[in-house]
């Protein structure tokens, strides 16, 4: 434990951004007190954002016109009975870890900033076998940034951002679990007003694969026009990267582009039409892919704490093999949620179907994944919450050999609960499993399985302020 104090220093002035793609999963351990009233009237919850482009409809609840800063501080300690995820290692690990976050949001009278910064480290007490991986160290470091700046006219809107990540492992797997519950979710990312980004679009890690090293970045802009009192044209263009500092994984880049046609009617209810088209790069020795279609989208914000989506996507996929021919099928694609936010429960269903970037692993893949979670506020101090993510991920068919598609299947089931201390300071603790089966070995060095599992649970403290009022 002594080693937590051993990042304190440093860790004030070095940051990562938390990349809110996955901004309807609001942070444990705030106080709801601080947060202005969903109806307000000054509140942006009564513009819907348009279906056709890179936002999903979520819950407004606890979003702030205001501009405000909220900086938090958390240290916590993690026990695992297998960092690498292959069963070699013999006793419990365990990892000290501490980080720090600035949330920002600055609004205008046209224009409204939102900005994420966080960093973090952590250190396992005892080094690696050197038979799983040469080049995995005892310490290291999470970091990253997301930022985004909307200006507004009389008819239209512009949007233009970017989110960057540095993950010691994937965002479903891993001591982590993902940024989103990093030190049990501290700061003050759900009072924003941020835009909530379809986590579908950035770079794919739904599959498992140890202690990788990566860096990953989504580069997006979006403009929108109000061609009539319930109608809105929108034009959306992204390019992503994800790339492995560790040897032996798949890097990508891909970029897409749409437009789309949505249209309002009744009280917050909305259809939309749009047309996708995105390209996957895998390197001059792996296969790339493309798709485009037209998808129709129906979403309905039942109330500033409810909110629904459905969509469905036909898209047709081009495969591509470097100095051989390509191959053209069909693709059916969705991404359908039910988000709820409220004073005392919260919770998420969604439902994802894409093609994604294979997580290191694939050059392209068919993804399927659902994830769950549901929250109450168990007193006036104490949060639980229960979540579980399952994700499949089936390799490209690159030929009619009838040759076998590699395939992961992802399980992750976790709980945490969250005690406030007192008005700026909350206690937490959390437990997580995790579960991945494969047709094809995955490695960890020169030891192969395809299987991995761990367990990892996790005893924390975190100190964040009231939000700051800026002007």
């Amino acid at each position: 434990m002594r080693k937590i104090f051993w990042f304190l220093v440093p860790l004030i002035g070095m940051g990562i951004a938390t990349a809110r793609a996955q901004q309807a999963d609001a942070p444990t351990g705030q106080v709801e007190s601080t947060t202005t009233s969903p109806t307000s009237p000054s509140a942006p919850s009564q513009t819907l954002p348009p279906l056709s482009g890179m936002q999903v409809l979520a819950p407004t609840f606890g979003g702030t016109s205001e501009s405000y800063v909220v900086p938090a501080l958390a240290c916590q300690e993690f026990a695992t009975t297998n960092p690498t995820g292959l069963n070699r290692n013999a006793g419990l690990f365990s990892q000290s870890s501490c980080g720090g976050t600035l949330t920002l949001q600055k609004v205008n009278s046209h224009s409204q900033l939102n900005l994420d910064f966080n960093g973090g480290g952590f250190y396992y007490n005892r080094p690696f076998e050197a038979t799983i991986k040469q080049d995995i160290k005892q310490y290291g470091t999470i970091e990253g940034l997301t930022v985004s700046e909307r200006v507004t006219g009389r008819r239209w809107n512009w949007m233009l951002g970017d989110q960057g990540t540095y993950l010691p492992d994937g965002s479903l797997g891993g001591a982590f679990a993902g940024l989103s519950s990093f030190a049990g979710g501290m700061g003050g990312g759900s009072l924003a007003s941020a835009p909530a980004l379809n986590s579908g679009f950035s770079p794919n890690q739904s599959i498992y694969g140890g202690l990788g090293r990566r860096a990953s970045d989504l580069a997006f802009t979006e403009f929108s026009y109000t061609a009539g009192p319930r109608t809105t044209l929108t034009a959306t263009g992204m390019f992503g990267t994800q790339q492995f500092l560790t040897p032996g994984y798949i890097d990508d880049r891909y970029w897409i582009v749409m437009t789309g046609y949505n249209r309002t009617f009744g009280r917050g209810s909305e259809v939309a039409l749009d047309y996708q088209e995105m390209h996957f790069n895998f390197g001059a020795s792996q296969p790339i892919f493309l798709t485009r279609g037209a998808s129709i989208l129906y979403g309905r914000a039942i109330s500033p704490k409810f909110s629904v989506e459905l969509s469905v996507a036909p898209m047709d996929r081009v495969i591509s093999i470097h100095q051989a021919d390509s191959t053209t099928n069909l693709f059916l694609g969705t991404y359908d949620t039910l988000l709820y936010h409220g004073l005392r429960w919260d919770g998420a269903l969604t439902f994802d179907r894409t093609m994604a970037g294979g997580a290191g692993y694939l050059a392209g893949s068919e993804m399927s994944m659902v994830s769950a979670s549901l929250g109450r506020q168990v007193s006036r101090r104490v949060h639980g919450s229960l979540d579980a993510s399952y994700a499949n991920n089936r390799g490209l068919a690159v030929s009619s050999s009838g040759a076998l598609r590699p395939t992961y299947k992802y399980v992750q089931v976790g709980a945490n609960l969250t005690h406030e201390l007192g008005r700026n300071i909350s206690m937490y603790l959390n437990y997580y499993v995790q579960r991945q089966v494969s047709n094809t070995s995955l490695c960890e060095g020169a030891i192969c399985s395809t299987s991995y599992f761990r367990q990892v649970g996790g005893i924390g403290i975190n100190w964040h302020t009231q939000p700051i009022k800026i002007h």
